[in-house]
């Protein structure tokens, strides 16, 4: 007599069945090194974040990591890169929320979908956007800068790190709303527009809060406000964009690692725990705070709705603003 498989049964011969086909991936993934690609050069912060993680993730899986740099193109060359190998675990990458949930916004013809192509890990750490000035432009505050624009409007070019940017789209939005010729500069990265800023070759920038703060703190550049929706611990002295009388302006970049679609979950969910493990730790903590970078950490389900949610809020934004980044 043959009797009937109970639902338990049924939902573990299911499972141990799918084992075969997952397997191999599996173990391709740990007979080779774990890399890590980056969207921007080597030096910034989202490169020494992963060098931290990348070490810890290497102890805990006993697993050569390696980081690799693939920027351009506002990270579509590194998105593109993570698309072309395995699904395996062999390949990851760490990327801001604007490479990812917006990036396919800014264009007529997207050439990757975040929802097909990649798969959130973990969120690593966040930044708010930051309104730097040279001091030598003698403003003190946001209201400062915007009555010198009035007065000079060669002072409204203000400085990007990439056109797909939180900070090109909040200049776009306080431009309409103050009615003043505010103009983004698109920059390839951080880098060159930091130089640009320290040497006094345009009046401002809107950036993320680690590519200036060290240099606000030494007295070389003035951030007049960050765009969160409250002060940063790091730096208690600067006003958030709304105590600077500009309410409604919240633009803070989350840095992630994102695995290619297909990715097994058992995998993400082991990065994500062992990353979130060592966000927690005072050593990691302390670099990550040094640099003006707030540790998060969490589960991938928690990572891949926090991106839905920045897509659904910049999407209106970016189509108003006309902004584009098609060849």
């Amino acid at each position: 007599m043959h009797s009937k498989l109970t639902r338990r049964q049924f939902v573990a011969c299911a499972a141990a069945s799918s084992l075969p086909l997952a397997f191999p991936a599996i173990v391709r993934a740990q007979n080779r090194p774990l890399t890590i690609f980056l969207t921007v050069p080597p030096g910034t912060s989202s490169d020494t974040l992963a060098r931290l993680l990348g070490e810890r993730l290497r102890a805990k899986l006993n697993r050569t990591v390696l980081v690799d740099s693939r920027s351009g193109a506002g990270g579509l060359v590194a998105v593109q890169a993570l698309r072309n190998q395995e699904a395996d675990g062999s390949w990851l990458m760490m990327a801001p929320n604007s490479s990812v949930a917006l990036l396919p916004l800014f264009s007529s013809k997207p050439t990757f979908d975040y929802e097909k192509d990649l798969v959130s890990v973990v969120e690593c750490a966040s930044a708010p956007m930051a309104f730097t000035v040279n001091p030598s432009a003698h403003v003190n505050t946001m209201a400062d800068y915007f009555d010198s624009v009035r007065k000079n409007p060669k002072l409204a070019s203000i400085g990007v790190p990439s056109p797909a940017s939180m900070g090109a789209l909040v200049i776009y939005q306080l431009g309409k709303q103050l009615n003043l010729p505010l103009q983004a500069v698109a920059y390839r990265g951080g880098a060159p527009l930091l130089n640009d800023l320290l040497g006094n070759q345009i009046p401002a920038s809107g950036s993320i809060l680690p590519d200036y703060l060290e240099f606000h703190r030494a007295g070389k550049l003035k951030v007049l406000a960050i765009a969160s929706e409250k002060r940063s611990v790091l730096a208690p002295e600067i006003p958030t964009m709304t105590e600077a009388g500009y309410p409604g302006y919240v633009a803070v970049t989350s840095f992630g690692l994102y695995g290619k679609a297909g990715l097994p979950a058992s995998l993400a969910t082991e990065y994500a725990s062992i990353v979130t493990e060592a966000l927690a730790t005072p050593q990691i903590t302390d670099v990550l705070h040094k640099m003006g970078l707030v540790p998060v950490g969490g589960t991938p389900a928690e990572f891949h709705r926090k991106v839905l949610a920045d897509r659904e809020r910049w999407a209106p934004i970016i189509k108003a603003s006309g902004i584009r980044m098609d060849a």
